[in-house]
Parts: C-alpha cells; structure tokens; sequence
C-alpha cells in the first residue's frame, strides 16, 4: 500500500525545523559547529528515508513486458537509469536547508538594512547628545577657569593646556557624530583629556590608565568611552577624600574591553546613575544589536563600569 501522506511530509518538517531554531543560530558564533551538526542532521535524514519510509511495491502486470525491456531495444546506456526515490528525497531535503538558509539570510539583511537606516536617522540626534550628554558641559567651562589661573600662574602650562583643549575640541566637533571612530582617534582623545586632568588635580588624585598601543584597526562608538571617564571624574574627585579614576583598555579575540573604576563617596549614593545610560545602551543595541556587555558594579566606596563590545559594528546580528 501507499505510505500515508503524513509519513512523507513529517521528516522533512523535522529536517527544517531543527535546521532553522536549533542549528542556523549557531551560524553567528560557531560557525564549525554549525556544519558539522548539519552535516550529522542530513546523515540521519538520508538514514531515516532508506530504511524506515514505506516504499510501495510494484505490482507485476501479467502483460507483455514494458518498451524498453524488450529485446529488440536497446539496453538503457550505464548511469542513465531513473534516480531513486531515496536520493530524490535526500536532494530535496538538502534544497530545503539551503532555501531555509536562504530565508534567514534576507531576514537578517533586512533586519541589517532597518538597523543602519535608524543609524542614519539618529545621526544629528547622536551629535546633538555628545555635547550634552557625553562631554559636560561643566568640564569646558572648570577647564577654561584653569587656563585663566595658569596663565598668571605658570605661562607655559597654560600654552600647554590651550593646545591640549584645543585638540579635545576639534575631535569632539567633527568625529562625534559618526557611528563609529577608530579606537586610535578615541584614544587619542583620552590621552588629551588626562593630561588636561593631571593639571587641573593635584598629585594627592590618583589617575591611572593602561591604554594600548596598538588598536589593530578596531573601531568604537565615538566618546563613548569618553564619557564614562568624564562622568568617573566628576562623581568620582573630592579634594578632601582619597579620590582616584582607573582606567584599562584592552583588545581580546577581536572585542574591545573598556574598564573605568573611580572613587565614590557617601554624597554619591544615587548620583551617578543618572549618566544617560538609557541612551548608551540604545547606542549600543544599534550597534552591535546583543553582542555587548555593559555591566555597572558598585560598592560603598568604588564605582566601576566595564564595556565589552566587538572590535567592528555587527553586520550579521
């Protein structure tokens, strides 16, 4: 008899089905793992169609053989016979992954397409919170306020202060409105702003920073790291406390990892929470959609932030 439909049909629902919530999201990160799961999964299906799907037997005619068994005709040449059922049925389960493989590519696509339009979008809405958000506003005008008393004070260190907040200012009004910067640039900009802090502290603040010396190409947000220093220096300074900002930033297995730790004091309970953190997390879903961590750890007396994120904006998330 014939095999009911629904044995036909139901290896291969399975075979997709496994293919499509169990192995393609392996394609994001294990990508090796991928293959050979889905290279066993077709082991099994082609194993699963030869030997356990009910196969009709022919049924013999008691009239003349067909055509082409006929002597007078000539034999089928070698490799020219119908195909099995079994291997069309494999071939056909193979054109279902890669059409399903197919499917999930375009859904990222336009998933990747909606993203970088709502990038661009919030381009100009990105810029105009740079400025009130990730470089406050009080830092420029305590910066300037220790210009004017260098420079009755010590001339030169104040011609020095000048340049580097000169520098800081032209970063700042033309790399911050791009997605992304490369990590050199932001560097470059942290490395300004410490120096301007060394001369504006004293030596009793403790400033630390372990910063690479090579980027290897990768690129960030623009002052996003930034801001977070900004921020540890503004909750974090107390002239009459123990004060200090740490910062590490380093490059692992193609993330970057950003870690900015600084003293906290009894005032400051609640206040650092309010850093526009809503808005730093939207940055990064935009991003690098879930492949990044943001975690905030503090105590009594330490506040600590650390950033993981990928070297490169995500383009297959």
């Amino acid at each position: 008899m014939e095999a009911p439909v629904i044995l036909k049909i139901l290896p291969y629902v399975v075979l997709v089905l496994l293919h499509h919530f169990v192995l393609a999201p392996l394609l994001r990160k294990q990508k090796s793992l991928y293959f050979i799961f889905t290279a066993s999964l077709l082991v099994a299906f082609g194993f699963y169609c030869f030997h356990f799907i009910p196969r009709p037997r022919p049924e013999m005619s008691p009239g003349p053989p067909p055509p082409e068994f006929r002597p007078e005709h000539e034999p089928m040449p070698p490799g020219r016979g119908p195909m099995r059922p079994q291997t069309m049925e494999m071939i056909m389960g193979i054109l279902l992954i890669a059409g399903d493989l197919g499917l999930i590519a375009a859904v990222r696509m336009k998933q990747n397409e909606k993203r970088l339009h709502k990038l661009q979008n919030e381009s100009l809405k990105q810029q105009i919170e740079s400025l009130r958000y990730q470089i406050n506003p009080h830092f420029f005008m305590n910066t300037l306020n220790n210009i004017q008393s260098l420079i009755l004070t010590d001339p030169d260190k104040a011609t020095e202060a000048v340049s580097e907040f000169s520098k800081l200012m032209r970063i700042v009004l033309y790399e911050g409105n791009e997605p992304t910067i490369p990590l050199s640039r932001e560097l470059e900009y942290l490395r300004h702003y410490l120096s301007l802090m060394r001369m504006r502290y004293p030596d009793s603040v403790t400033i630390e920073a372990l910063l690479p010396e090579d980027t290897a190409g990768a690129v960030v947000p623009p002052l996003l790291m930034a801001s977070f220093v900004e921020n540890a220096f503004k909750h974090g300074i107390r002239y009459e406390k123990v004060s200090y900002v740490k910062i590490s930033i380093g490059l692992t297995r193609s993330r970057v990892v950003f870690n900015c730790a600084n003293s906290r004091h009894d005032s400051q309970q609640t206040e650092q929470h309010g850093l526009g953190m809503d808005n730093v997390k939207k940055r990064l879903s935009l991003l690098y959609a879930s492949d990044f961590a943001l975690q905030i750890s503090e105590s009594s007396d330490t506040y600590n932030i650390l950033l993981d994120i990928p070297s490169a904006p995500s383009t297959s998330a």
